[in-house]
């Protein structure tokens, strides 16, 4: 008798079934012309019983429908002998869904990232269907085919299309189609009891069963379960029908026992926490009786689509030593984060500190990044989730492992074979649970080396910040002491031209700038202290301590060896299952059946006994990240007092140069005020600005005569020449001191960035390192406003904001202590030469015409110490003071005179 049965252009094999139906059976052939895999589906007599347009509408739906979740159809053809129709498909190489869900890896259901696959390709074909007003009536997981695409990938896609029909969305059909299990109730009524119920359904109904499936493949299990399964078909009614809203599932576990309600998933179930809270109010919406609650297909489509368009995020909690994964919307932000966290893990959002690879999360993200672009994760790199007010580690108790089936004592080969499956379905569970716990294990020595790189980073930056600190408070010191020194000299001045000193309100700016900069110098000796106590060599010491206690598991390859004995339960289960096949064995073959037995039985033994190693392994090393955590976390918050007090003085040293340099601008106004007193004192005397314009004699005898001191010091004005020399030669010392610390005052503005040398984005100038804060203080002042310079605020000649673009920290503001100045360059013009001489005897307009230039050179030079540069051409337009005793020149025997240059 031959098993082969061909076409047109294929043939087929009867034996090779791939699965069979109420109205025919699918075979594996091959095309003709090129050897294509394909299947084949052959059609038995009772399906030739049916009407003729029932037959005909399996083929006019899958001509109908094109898409990537539904089985391509190849070509429809007679077969050669009975000349009945036969339907050509694509081979689906991965089985169907039902036939995965029964291996033992999936008893407890799909893993997480294949269920969301079936989620949305089976969403995908629906979607399809109902584009094209379909409904197929029979949805299960049987009719579900995993095709391997050329690239490896998976795609789900639908098939069996038997029942399939075209109904629009408010029509209803009366005829039944279906299996038992995954029937809406109504459905169930009418066409399992046999009840006479007029009732017509809608396209509804293929929610019903999709939410069945759903569960099935996310669970491993039916949701609505009698005892004694399909046999205890009114129980199995009653529970469909009377759940009441948000119940997925129903179960009794004894004969005309109480039914076992729930609203959430199992906690078998391979679905993440994050995830289940997802999936659930989805099955409840399609488990659902009530006519008004009933979801729609839009409804449908619409929640699947939200949820499989969030944004995973994979998170290992340290203090629990346990991975979690919470589940982004597209549209949600940081505080949406925090607070799923904090459902899994009772971490309130203040208190989390998240670690993304080597920093902070906020230093890759911000608080109002969508969900979608966050950065990716994955078990093996997850985001580190610390506790900053709770340094206890402590794991979760062992969840509760199923035991292993003894084998009877007498031989049955049926029931041998299923409780060898029983046993590989525990193997299974236990090599998830060890890989767990040294995947967990592993993430603790890689949240010590996380950990200890920003403990590192912050405690430089830190500790930089109040190096920098100290130097540029000790720098506004000197200023101060300058500027005392000023003010000395001020009123030195008015004391000698007679006028009363001016109220101060501030006794010694010294003592203050002392007290900051003491300040300053014991921060940067507390950062220099904690930063040698505790690098990351010192902190990775602790860990490497504790280690020697703590080996980790996945060291020692116990998940390699968890896996091994797996493979073991597998074949000995594939063994058992050929000699149930048989049926019948011989004595040789029930020998090596009892062998496999003992195999089955002994390799679950050493299973149990290797999680029973791992577990306190675990535990151990958890134990030992406890012990460094508690020094870790103490250097943390360490850092971070020492972080704020920092930037608590920076705000005393910019509040105190502001305060100097007004000071420095009052003295300058004082200055002007000389001035212009000066001018008034010329205006007022011409008969004695005559007698000082008459020619003197030279030193060597050649120069008129000196006037008397008594006769220039009796009068006012020259007593307050006196006096302005003094406030000069003092003020330039000052403006001198100020104008080398000007630079540095604004750098103050953005002190951190100076100090660490932040990288400017835009011309690529310092460091990069994204773990050091701008720290941007602006310092309130009502007699100037900020202006635009063209510089940078990373103060590099080579950043492109000198040739016209634009940098990341933003054209520069000065802050009103640098308003005033128009140059950095406040470093005077004049010397004085006691090398050379001039001694020239000239005519009395000559020395009234040398006089008054050289007073107004020297005028102009006073200006240039307290304003800056000022170019030749604008020289002249400066006024010009006269005062005869600025010009005298007092020389001595080496005929030393005061040269302007």
């Amino acid at each position: 008798m031959s098993y082969l049965r061909g076409s047109e252009n294929y043939v087929w094999c009867t034996t090779s079934v791939l699965g069979k139906g109420a109205t025919g059976a699918v075979y594996q052939g091959v095309n003709k012309n090129n050897g294509e895999p394909v299947a084949v589906k052959t059609f038995n007599q009772v399906s030739h019983m049916r009407p003729h347009e029932v037959q005909m509408r399996e083929f006019e739906v899958l001509k109908k429908v094109k898409h990537e979740n539904i089985v391509k159809l190849l070509a429809i053809e007679e077969e050669q002998e009975s000349r009945g129709k036969v339907i050509v498909m694509e081979l689906c190489t991965g089985g169907s869904l039902f036939n995965i869900l029964d291996d033992p890896e999936n008893t407890y259901g799909l893993q997480e990232d294949e269920f969301l696959l079936v989620l949305e390709h089976l969403t995908a074909g629906m979607k399809h269907l109902r584009d094209n007003n379909l409904v197929h009536r029979d949805l299960k997981p049987g009719n579900i085919m995993k095709f391997i695409n050329e690239d490896g990938t998976t795609t789900y896609k639908l098939t069996d299309f038997g029942a399939a029909r075209e109904l629009q969305e408010e029509e209803q059909f009366v005829s039944l189609y279906g299996t038992e299990e995954y029937l809406h109730p109504d459905m169930y009524e009418r066409a399992v009891l046999r009840k006479p119920v007029g009732k017509s359904f809608g396209a509804t109904v293929d929610l019903w069963s999709i939410g069945v499936t759903l569960y099935h493949v996310a669970t491993g299990q039916l949701p609505f379960r009698p005892y004694g399964g399909r046999r205890n078909k009114e129980t199995m009614f009653y529970i469909t029908t009377k759940k009441i809203s948000g119940v997925i599932s129903g179960t009794q576990t004894t004969e005309n026992g109480p039914i076992e309600w729930s609203r959430e998933l199992p906690s078998h179930c391979q679905l993440s926490v994050g995830l289940r809270k997802l999936v659930t109010p989805l099955l409840a919406g399609l488990l659902e009786i009530d006519p008004p609650r009933i979801w729609t297909f839009d409804r449908f489509f619409s929640e699947v689509q939200t949820a499989t368009s969030t944004k995973p995020v994979h998170i290992f909690h340290v203090n629990k030593a346990a991975s979690i994964k919470v589940f982004l919307k597209p549209e949600e932000k940081y505080e949406h984060l925090q607070n799923y966290i904090c459902e899994q893990t009772s971490v309130v959002a203040e208190s989390q500190i998240l670690l993304y690879k080597d920093m902070l999360l906020l230093s890759e993200i911000d608080e109002n990044t969508s969900g979608k672009n966050y950065p990716d994760t994955t078990a093996e790199v997850p985001l580190m989730l610390f506790n900053k007010n709770n340094n206890n580690v402590s794991m979760a108790p062992e969840p509760e492992i199923p035991k292993f089936p003894p084998f009877p004592n007498k031989l049955v080969v049926e029931t041998d074979a299923s409780l060898a499956k029983t046993a590989c379905s525990v193997g299974h569970v236990i090599k998830r649970r060890v890989e767990a716990l040294c995947a967990a294990s592993q993430l603790c020595g890689a949240c010590v080396s996380r950990w200890g790189a920003l403990l590192a980073s912050r405690l430089s930056g830190v500790a930089a910040r109040a190096q920098a600190l100290a130097a540029h408070a000790s720098c506004l010191h000197d200023a101060a002491r300058a500027l005392d020194l000023a003010a000395a000299a001020h009123r030195l001045a008015q004391s000698a031209a007679g006028t009363p000193p001016a109220a101060t309100t501030q006794d010694s700016w010294a003592a203050s700038a002392a007290l900051v900069s003491k300040e300053a110098e014991e921060l940067r000796s507390a950062g220099n202290s904690l930063r040698a106590r505790h690098v990351p060599p010192a902190l990775r010491a602790h860990w490497d301590d504790a280690l020697l206690q703590a080996p980790c598991p996945h060291d020692l390859h116990l998940h390699l060896k968890a896996k091994t004995l797996v493979d073991r339960l597998r074949e000995s289960w594939q063994h058992l299952v050929r000699d149930r096949a048989t049926h019948t064995l011989t004595y040789n073959d029930e020998q090596f059946h009892l062998l496999e037995r003992i195999t089955v039985a002994e390799t679950g033994r050493r299973a149990r006994a290797l999680l029973q190693r791992a577990s306190p392994l675990a535990r151990t090393r958890a134990d030992a990240i406890a012990d460094w955590y508690k020094v870790a976390q103490t250097v943390y918050l360490q850092t971070q007092i020492l972080d704020k007090d920092v930037a608590a003085v920076e705000l005393k040293v910019l509040a105190l140069a502001a305060r100097l340099q007004d000071a420095e601008r009052r003295s300058r106004a004082v200055m002007a005020d000389v001035g212009a007193q000066l001018n008034a004192i010329k205006a007022e005397s011409p008969v004695e600005a005559e007698k000082e314009k008459a020619p003197r004699r030279n030193c060597n005898g050649g120069r008129p005569a000196r006037p008397a001191a008594g006769d220039s010091l009796s009068r006012p004005h020259s007593r307050r020449g006196v006096g302005v020399r003094a406030l000069l030669s003092a003020h330039e010392e000052v403006s001198t001191r100020v104008a080398a610390n000007s630079a540095l005052v604004a750098r103050l503005l953005h002190l951190t960035a100076d100090c660490l040398d932040a990288r400017c984005s835009a011309c690529g100038a310092g460091d990069g390192d994204d773990d050091d804060q701008m720290v941007e203080i602006n310092i309130d002042s009502s007699a100037n406003d900020y202006r635009t310079d063209s510089k940078c605020w990373c103060n590099r000649e080579d950043c492109c904001m000198y040739t016209g673009g634009d940098c990341d920290y933003g054209p520069q503001k000065t802050h009103p202590i640098l308003s005033d100045i128009p140059d950095n360059n406040y470093t005077s013009r004049y010397t004085y030469n006691d090398s050379e001489c001039t001694t020239t005897e000239n005519s009395d307009s000559a020395s009234a015409t040398t006089s008054d230039e050289s007073l107004s050179t020297l005028n102009s030079g006073i200006k240039t110490v307290i304003y800056g540069s000022v170019s030749s051409k604008d020289a002249s337009s400066l006024p010009k003071d006269i005062d005869e005793d600025l010009n005298e020149n007092e020389c001595s025997k080496t005929k030393a005179a005061c040269v302007v240059t």
